[in-house]
């Protein structure tokens, strides 16, 4: 226990961050991550807390792995593809039905897009929109496909699969500017 005149440092009067070291482009960076994290976490709040009750033919919108496929096509593989395997996993822990399978097909569709549209495509917002498309279908259709071979649903679910994807493709350029605006944060951007 210590004595009322044991010798005690003098404060250096730092907060946590000035402690850290970081510079400028550390700090920058880290907060671009953290906003992306409110993000991911806000959609999953509004996904689950009212969207989930708006359904048209019996399907909803899946923003959740939409905006993760959005901020990996945005960022690029190198940083993306760790942001999506980070966020399919806490993902994952988030939603009770969705199996393993769901992870492995959220971050090998987002990273396969992204490559594609890093060596093919111009960055904007028309080569984001495309490839978030194509990946999204491509992870309703596979979620649909392994949900059958496991018996979790029946063949006449099929058209839900298909309008979930296309219900959440209209939500795409709302999702598109807040991550264009935290993408612009960091110094790091990738480049052309």
């Amino acid at each position: 226990m210590a004595r009322k005149y044991d010798f005690r440092p003098d404060s250096d009067g730092k907060n946590l961050l000035q402690r850290l070291h970081l510079t400028r482009q550390q700090r920058r960076s880290l907060l671009k991550w953290i906003l992306y994290a409110a993000l991911l976490v806000f959609v999953s709040l509004i996904q689950d807390v009212i969207l989930t009750h708006l359904r048209v033919f019996d399907a909803s919108t899946d923003l959740v792995p939409c905006t993760i496929f959005l901020i990996c096509v945005v960022e690029g593989t190198q940083s993306g593809s760790v942001f999506t395997l980070v966020a399919s996993l806490l993902y994952l822990f988030s939603v009770n039905d969705l199996g393993p399978y769901a992870v492995i097909f959220i971050t090998f569709l987002a990273i396969f897009v992204t490559a594609f549209r890093q060596g093919y495509l111009r960055k904007g917002f028309a080569a984001a929109y495309l490839c978030t498309g194509v990946a999204l279908l491509l992870y309703e259709l596979l979620l649909f496909v392994f949900t059958l071979f496991l018996q979790k649903t029946v063949p006449g679910r099929f058209p839900g699969f298909v309008i979930t994807a296309f219900m959440t493709l209209l939500v795409v350029p709302i999702l598109y500017l807040p991550i264009k605006s935290i993408n612009a944060i960091g110094d790091d951007a990738w480049k052309e």
